[in-house]
Parts: structure tokens; C-alpha cells; sequence
């Protein structure tokens, strides 16, 4: 196993799925996102879809297998939104706001079950879990930088200074430890820490496109959840 790769799955590639298969899989993130792992058996898994252990094993021959495919198909799906706002063509900020209500949203899914089940129990997962996000915030920050600093959106600090200080504090709040010491949910802990980081690197005509861009975003959340209703 390298860090990169675990159960013959890579985070950057997204293999085709046999019917069952997807059944299993979508099955499994829900439960898993929502209840955490630890304490769902592959039995409850079979009952609730109705279908024999043997079909799941044919694809999964045991749950930490099952555990690892969720996280490397979430890790993927990830990834191509995140490369599809980078490579757009609006402006730096808005790509940074998009990139953030993105990740909230992703977040939003995950119980606190779900994260510390994967930092106490499936530790090496996890390991591919932050080693693959510091990788990509580092891919996705040095293209976003460099586009700022050009559009006098980003302040001209080294960007190795910017990166670190982005990847250090994300990686610190982003555990359950964290957020169940502080009473903030992973979703407040991420969003807190963008505002401080952007308003800390943005120059102020980029902090006003922020804030505007911010707003709007809200507004249209609020607006959707009121039809949805």
C-alpha cells in the first residue's frame, strides 16, 4: 500500500461500478456519513438492501475495504468540482468562495461519527485522507495565487507562506478532537477558518468582491431553503 493508493484505488481515478456495486457503495456512504462505521456490521448492510453478504463480499471481501472505497470516491468526486472551478474563467474570489460553500457543503454530510471513526479506526485511511486534501489545497492554492496576485487580488506575500499557514490551521481544525472541544461543528470550524485566512491574504478590492460574493451566496442558500420548504 503507498500513501496514495489503498485497496488498489486511487483518489484520481474513478473506476466504472457494476450495478450492484453502486447500489452497495451509494448505499454505504449515506450510512457511513451519517452514523459513522465502527458499529455498522456487514449484515445490517445486507438486510437493509435486501441482497446476500456473498454479493457484497464479491466486491468487498470486508469492510475496511468497503470504508476505503467510500472515502477514495468522495476524495475523487472532490477533486474534479474543485478542478472545474480552478479552471473556470471568473475571477480569483469567486473561485475561492465557490471552493469553500463547496467544501461546506461536503462537510455538511459528515457526522462527527464519521470523522473520528476514521481517525481512531481506520487510521491509514485517514493518513490518505490528509495526505491527498494537503495535496490538492496545495495544487489549488499555487494556480489561485498566482491568478490573484496578477489581478492585484491577493496580496503579494511569498506563496509558500500563504500555503502553509492555509494547510497548518485547516489541518488542525478539521478533527473531531477539535470541534468537540470548541462546540463548533466541522462545518463553523471550516467556514470560520476560510474568512480568516481570505481576509488575511486578500487586498482590500479583493475582501470587498469577498464579502459581496459571500452575501450573495447566503441569499440564494436562504432562498432555496425557503422553496425547499
Amino acid at each position: 500500500m503507498t500513501n496514495q493508493h489503498i485497496g488498489g484505488l486511487s483518489p484520481d481515478m474513478k473506476p466504472m461500478l457494476s450495478k450492484d456495486n453502486e447500489k452497495i457503495l451509494r448505499y454505504a456512504q449515506e450510512k457511513f456519513h451519517k452514523e459513522g462505521f465502527y458499529k455498522t456490521s456487514m449484515d445490517e448492510i445486507a438486510k437493509d438492501l435486501q441482497i446476500s453478504k456473498k454479493t457484497i463480499y464479491k466486491y468487498y471481501p470486508s469492510k475496511e475495504k468497503l470504508v476505503e472505497h467510500v472515502v477514495t470516491d468522495g476524495l475523487t468526486c472532490d477533486s474534479t468540482d474543485i478542478d472545474a472551478i480552478v479552471n473556470s474563467d471568473e475571477n480569483v474570489v469567486i473561485k475561492f468562495v465557490k471552493i469553500t460553500n463547496l467544501n461546506c457543503q461536503r462537510i455538511g454530510r459528515f457526522s462527527e461519527k464519521y470523522f473520528r471513526d476514521l481517525q481512531v479506526h481506520t487510521p491509514h485511511v485517514w493518513q490518505l485522507v490528509d495526505e491527498f486534501r494537503i495535496k490538492k489545497i496545495r495544487q489549488t492554492l499555487v494556480k489561485l495565487i498566482e491568478q490573484g496576485k496578477e489581478d492585484k487580488l491577493v496580496e503579494n506575500y511569498p506563496v509558500e507562506i500563504i500555503i502553509t499557514a492555509m494547510v497548518a490551521t485547516i489541518r488542525t481544525v478539521m478533527t473531531a478532537e477539535f470541534t468537540s472541544t470548541t462546540n463548533l461543528t466541522l462545518q463553523e470550524a471550516f467556514r470560520h477558518t476560510i474568512d480568516m485566512l481570505m481576509n488575511g491574504m486578500l487586498t482590500e478590492k479583493g475582501k470587498k468582491i469577498f464579502d459581496k460574493e459571500r452575501k450573495l451566496l447566503s441569499s440564494n442558500t436562504e432562498k432555496i431553503n425557503v422553496s425547499q420548504n
